[in-house]
């Protein structure tokens, strides 16, 4: 299965980008730049400010597009927007997502991948805990996405 990530926001959310990268690759799912030959498309969104929120969705809504056109199987919407957002609230106002992930969901998106196939049309998976604890480490699977002479290093959270 083909992967595409879309990462918006500040350089923690691209670091957690590259982790859930890292679980994907190590559960041997391919990755994509390019979404229109995606099967999952993955949205790491942000909502620290009310420009990130709009610049989330639209993401969320041009991405729908293609799901439309039969383009991708799949969108799964992780980070701050769902960590933010009401369940009820984001899976009435984004029907098109298949599901929300939270920070604590990254170890198990092959999991929530998987799930997705035995999960009815229209309903949504919501898997958020509302109080976040997944921290990366160096056991942590990663794969850098920046250019070999620099990379993001997370140093706080929240």
């Amino acid at each position: 299965m083909r992967i595409s990530i879309q990462s918006l926001g500040c350089p923690k959310n691209f670091v957690d980008s590259e982790v859930l990268c890292g679980y994907l690759l190590e559960k041997n799912y391919i990755l994509t730049n390019e979404i229109e030959n995606a099967d999952v498309a993955i949205i790491n969104t942000c909502s620290f400010i009310q420009p990130a929120v709009e610049e989330s969705i639209d993401a969320i809504l041009q991405t729908a597009r293609l799901k439309e056109e039969g383009k991708l199987k799949y969108i799964i919407v992780a980070g701050c927007l769902p960590q933010r957002y009401k369940p009820q609230e984001l899976m009435q106002s984004l029907p098109e997502v298949d599901a929300f992930i939270g920070v604590d969901e990254i170890s198990q998106i092959d999991e929530i991948i998987e799930k997705l196939d035995a999960v009815k049309e229209n309903t949504a998976i919501f898997l958020v805990n509302p109080k976040p604890c997944f921290i990366y480490d160096e056991k942590s699977p990663r794969f850098l996405l920046t250019p070999r002479h620099y990379t993001y290093l997370k140093i706080a959270e929240g």
